[in-house]
């Protein structure tokens, strides 16, 4: 962390600082100050590969008024910074709550990520591969033209992409859950309207549920939505989550090298 960052922000001295993320897109950092416990996430510019911080702060501002996401203290868009609140409660995954407890409480989570109505973009997945895989044909040209051949199979899927969309997180790992009143949900820069499938097998995914504790999720879901699932498109969706996963990870597998 740059020091001179703390100057900019709206906190009262003197500050301690804590990491707790260090990544590709993000770092981040627990602040305690006189005046509160806070959360710092600088946005690391050099490898966005699609992400819109403006407008993942924009979002992040509605949904906080609706009580699903931290409140936005301060952003400083030239330096790439956000301040938030520093939640207490514990997530989903370091409650200690049963697997049951927990997989209904994703599931909670996921029926209200897509009940949501605020101003925002349609999220395009065509455009986040497409964005992936010019990225990684820098580093390796083989194995994205391998990637390219396998997502032919599911371009139907993509060009349907949206055709009854819904506010989707894309992201939804149980450490991104705070199980207090209300439930709040952090990191939303994949975030966007688009397909309710993909969200949940996006969800299955990140959280390597099985198959029962899939099932599990899909029936809270249902039951917390009234919406019935279809399990074989569910499946199909999570054959294209997994390939836009495994993209994701090859290409940052060559970003962290360049970090180092």
């Amino acid at each position: 962390m740059q020091t001179e960052w703390l100057t900019t922000l709206p906190l009262a001295g003197p500050i301690a600082i804590e990491p707790l993320y260090e990544g590709v897109a993000n770092q981040v950092y627990k602040l305690n100050s006189a005046d509160g416990i806070y959360v710092l996430k600088h946005f690391c510019h050099d490898h966005s590969y699609g992400m819109d911080r403006v407008l993942e702060v924009k979002m992040q501002e509605q949904l906080a008024l609706q009580n699903i996401a931290p409140e936005v203290l301060h952003f400083d868009q030239n330096r790439g910074l956000l301040l938030q609140p520093y939640i207490e409660e514990p997530d989903l995954k370091h409650a200690g709550m049963n697997e049951g407890d927990a997989i209904r409480g994703l599931a909670e989570a996921l029926s209200r990520v897509h009940a949501v109505k605020i101003s925002a973009p349609m999220w395009s997945l065509h455009e986040r591969l497409n964005t992936y895989l010019e990225g990684l044909e820098v580093y390796d040209a083989d194995t994205a033209r391998q990637f390219r051949q396998r997502l032919k199979r599911h371009r139907g899927m993509l060009d349907a992409w949206g055709a009854r969309p819904v506010f989707c997180h894309n992201d939804l790992a149980m450490h991104h859950v705070f199980s207090g009143s209300p439930m709040l949900i952090i990191d939303w820069e994949y975030a966007g309207f688009g397909e309710r499938l993909f969200d949940i097998a996006s969800a299955v995914l990140v959280n390597r549920l099985s198959s029962a504790q899939s099932n599990s999720l899909i029936h809270a879901y249902e039951g917390y939505t009234g919406v019935s699932l279809d399990r074989s498109s569910l499946e199909s969706w999570g054959e294209l989550a997994t390939i836009t996963n495994q993209l994701w990870y090859e290409l940052h597998h060559h970003l962290q090298k360049l970090n180092q």
